[in-house]
């Protein structure tokens, strides 16, 4: 598949994600089957709208030769690549878009071994695009356009990775290839970090009876990703809780340092704090070490 599209394409989860992989598919490749799996009758009411071929299951699609993507939250990703060894494993390249990847390949690789294919085909893929709205009706064609794309090859999965990368770039992606266990920390920081940091903002300008409209830009910009899902976010935060508490305890080190020279009134380390975040800003800052 370097050289030329998947026969068709599966995409099994119809909201946000697993919409715009449809869209996107469906945009570039306006003639290839594109069918969908989703338990939610309004995504696939929606889909369907789109000229997505809505069916059951993976057992009642065509796989040989095809592209399968998991687009569900992580913990019904990982019970399903579990499940659907059997049919996944024919399929040209398999890959799913769940933001952590070390729990998807080790699913992967027991799934595998149990029917003697290891990981086979199965390529974890992370998407750093998304909304903080849900469900088919967020899903754009265009989301992936510009986005990094990681890619976390299982050992088994190494023949299927040009195949992932063919896929992923096909959509507008850019592909870079990294160890599941390496990713997984990184997004403890680069996404996670964000995530919980945008809840407690919220929390506390709920408190304090501060509203999205009393907000400007910044104040916006600062909490869009308080209205995500806990349905996508409960099972990442409980399978990289020890991650992101640690970063947790870093940034409360770093808030408590700014509270304590306002106290002060300390003018001199309130101007280095913002310093440093301003020449990171800028992009000479080093990345953070987890």
């Amino acid at each position: 598949m370097t050289a030329q599209l998947p026969a068709a394409v599966v995409v099994v989860g119809l909201g946000a994600m697993g919409g715009s992989v449809a869209k996107a598919c469906a945009a570039r490749w306006p003639s290839m089957r594109v069918q969908g799996v989703d338990p939610s009758a309004e995504n696939a009411r929606l889909a369907a709208r789109d000229g997505v071929e809505v069916v059951g299951g993976l057992d009642q699609c065509r796989l040989d030769g095809s592209a399968v993507v998991y687009a569900a939250p992580l913990d019904v990703t990982v019970s399903l690549v579990e499940a659907e060894v059997a049919h996944w494993s024919r399929a040209a390249v398999a890959t799913d878009v769940a933001s952590l990847k070390a729990p998807v390949l080790a699913a992967a690789g027991r799934a595998g071994d149990r029917v003697g294919a290891g990981d086979g085909p199965f390529v974890g893929a992370h998407p750093m695009c998304g909304s903080e709205a849900g469900g088919y009706g967020a899903a754009r064609a265009d989301l992936f356009e510009g986005a990094t794309i990681w890619l976390c090859p299982g050992p088994c999965s190494e023949d299927a990775l040009p195949r992932a990368e063919s896929f992923w770039r096909a959509l507008g992606g850019r592909p870079r290839v990294a160890d599941p266990e390496r990713h997984d920390r990184l997004m403890s920081r680069a996404s996670h970090l964000p995530q919980l940091v945008s809840w407690a903002l919220g929390s506390v300008l709920a408190e304090d009876g501060v509203t999205r409209a009393d907000l400007g830009p910044g104040g916006r910009d600062m909490t869009r990703l308080a209205a995500s899902s806990s349905e996508m976010w409960l099972p990442l935060l409980e399978a990289a809780a020890a991650d992101d508490a640690q970063a947790l305890r870093r940034l409360e080190r770093a808030v408590a340092g700014l509270r304590r020279a306002l106290e002060r009134k300390d003018s001199a380390e309130l101007r280095q704090a913002i310093r440093e975040a301003r020449r990171w800003a800028a992009g000479h800052g080093e990345t953070p070490r987890s």
